[in-house]
């Protein structure tokens, strides 16, 4: 059940997008902004009664070993926190064989955490996650949006112009790797997480972070509407340098052959969104409530000792 995992790590990264493209209702800080920078602020303003939204997220990998793309159609509303979306995993490996993995997922805020629903196989789980981000919070105070503002005005490293047509702009924003890691970990320290998985994949991710350097992404914006349209991201260039940190963990006779991997991989991802404040509300049908099967992350048991009559100990796990 580990794909369970990970559906849940790419639902945060999802989400983490998501509010990064999208802004938030945030008043500016009193630094003196680039005229790009200020025209993203504007933006970014200009959608604070957005509360609800569209997205088309589509994920897709060219490899060595095959072919794989993700895509998910989904809805987003911020108040009461809510998400369904239709999942389509497509693959197809070195002998052509090609493989698609139909999916549904919910998410809903209860007071034990976020619940995910997710269908596999026909069949649904359910699967309790902690919520510990103040990202997610509806009701932040003008003090911490304010402090959120400020935090992400200095995560963006550099916003330039690409270029402009007579309906769009097009901004390359560049995060700085080292400001998102610290926040991270400010984040967590904040939250005083305490569950081991979380604590292990943030250490795991600021690692990665600080290896792959400043993310750069393409905001398209409407300049009808001042609204976000659509997000790409070339993730190539970071997933190659991120990896590079576990190169030496790879076994001598395997490191040429990885290495070519990822010299001959791409991986992009691109959000494009629609529909805000348009989206009917998001109600979980009963049927999938009913029917979920609850998923619990397994217990790590404590290593015991047993003693055989001949006296040799035994290590159990």
């Amino acid at each position: 059940m580990r794909f369970m995992r990970k559906i849940n790590w790419g639902l945060a990264l999802v989400w983490g997008l998501l509010f990064m493209a999208m802004g938030s209702s945030l008043v500016f800080a009193s630094e003196k902004l680039s005229p790009e920078k200020a025209y993203l602020s504007y933006v970014y303003q200009n959608m604070m009664e957005v509360n609800s939204v569209h997205c088309d997220i589509t994920v897709q990998a060219d490899t060595t070993m095959g072919q794989m793309k993700a895509v998910i159609n989904g809805d987003v509303q911020s108040n009461p926190l809510g998400y369904k979306s239709d999942i389509s995993i497509w693959t197809r490996d070195m002998k052509d064989k090609e493989m698609t993995i139909p999916m549904k997922q919910y998410l809903e805020r209860s007071p034990s955490g976020l619940v995910v629903y997710t269908m596999v196989n026909e069949k649904w789980f359910k699967q309790i996650v902690p919520e510990w981000s103040p990202v997610s919070k509806n009701d932040l105070s003008a003090d911490e949006k304010n402090a959120a503002w400020v935090n992400l005005l200095q995560m963006m490293k550099s916003v330039k112009l690409q270029k402009e047509t007579p309906a769009y702009k097009y901004i390359d924003v560049t995060l700085d790797s080292m400001q998102i890691s610290d926040a991270i970990a400010a984040a967590v320290k904040e939250n005083n997480v305490q569950e081991k998985d979380i604590l292990s994949m943030t250490a795991i991710g600021r690692m990665a972070l600080l290896a792959v350097g400043d993310l750069t992404y393409t905001v398209k914006i409407d300049k009808a509407t001042k609204m976000v349209t659509e997000v790409d991201m070339d993730l190539t260039d970071p997933i190659r340098k991120g990896a590079n940190l576990f190169l030496d963990l790879v076994h001598p006779k395997d490191r040429a052959k990885m290495e070519d991997f990822l010299t001959n991989s791409t991986l992009s991802m691109q959000i494009v969104y629609s529909n805000y404040n348009k989206v009917d509300p998001i109600v979980i049908p009963q049927e999938v409530k009913d029917t979920a099967k609850e998923y619990k992350a397994p217990v790590r048991k404590a290593h015991s000792k047993q003693v055989k009559p001949s006296g040799e100990t035994v290590t159990r796990l």
